[in-house]
């Protein structure tokens, strides 16, 4: 298999899983080693947070109504207090991943070429969809305490590290502290835009690949990255992410198995 195609393949799966809760870094780790991909840990991390800014591109334009209710709200005096709260409890979300980016940023590279850690990670991203599917909440969004916000911003963190999943460990946090299902998906998605816009622009000048591979590579992300977001909106409410529990732990056994350890 051509490298070109083995960066492709990685493109469609960082879109079609960055959504869904299944860890899009837990299977970039596992299918580039099992793809051969030639690249060391900090290069590997490079590539993968591109394709994330590829799909902060898909996420903008499923959420393009919040966004731009929230930025034009500031300038119209019945709206300002809402969207400055929307706006302070989603920085206040983000504080701790840049927190843990900056401070772990060599240890969390490092484990982008593990993968028994992914694969082992993957089973707790498992353990938290089964549970999401058993709670219910009355809260929204705007209900949210700054110390709420917080704490899904927590999940957030821990969620950089492979195989534990963003979308999953945010939408479960959120669930956890009463929000509704509905809201707790919205607040995943939005909560995502600064983060990966945020890797991707740093991350994007030690990327040594090819243009042409990197922009097709990222086309395919945003294109699958559209799919996953319409198809993780719609199980979550219908609490179907047990099935994705499923999935993850067959991923994470493959991986064990792939590298031996199993």
């Amino acid at each position: 298999m051509s490298e070109t195609l083995s960066y492709l393949i990685l493109g469609a799966i960082q879109g079609a899983t960055e959504f869904l809760p299944v860890s899009s870094s837990g299977h970039l780790t596992i299918f580039s080693s099992f793809l051969k991909v030639p690249l060391d840990s900090e290069s590997k991390a490079a590539f993968f947070a591109v394709l994330h800014l590829a799909t902060f591109f898909a996420v903008l334009l499923f959420t393009f109504k919040d966004v731009w209710g929230i930025l034009t709200g500031l300038s119209k005096p019945e709206k300002r207090k809402i969207s400055f709260r929307f706006i302070v409890l989603l920085l206040v979300a983000t504080i701790p991943a840049v927190l843990v980016g900056f401070l772990l940023e060599d240890e969390i590279k490092s484990l982008f070429s593990d993968v028994a850690f992914a694969s082992i990670m993957l089973f707790a991203t498992a353990a938290a969809l089964f549970i999401s599917d058993r709670l219910k909440g009355e809260r929204k969004i705007l209900d949210l305490s700054v110390a709420g916000a917080l704490s899904i911003g927590i999940f957030q963190a821990a969620a950089i590290a492979p195989g534990l999943s963003r979308s999953g460990l945010t939408i479960f946090g959120a669930l956890v502290i009463g929000m509704i299902r509905s809201d707790a998906v919205r607040f995943s998605f939005l909560l995502s835009l600064p983060v990966t816009f945020g890797a991707g622009i740093l991350e994007l000048s030690k990327v040594s690949l090819p243009i042409s591979t990197v922009l097709l590579s990222c086309l395919l992300a945003f294109s699958t990255g559209i799919v996953g977001l319409w198809l993780l909106k719609k199980l979550v409410l219908k609490r179907r992410l047990r099935f994705f529990g499923f999935y993850c732990i067959i991923i994470g056994i493959v991986g064990l198995i792939f590298r031996g350890v199993m």
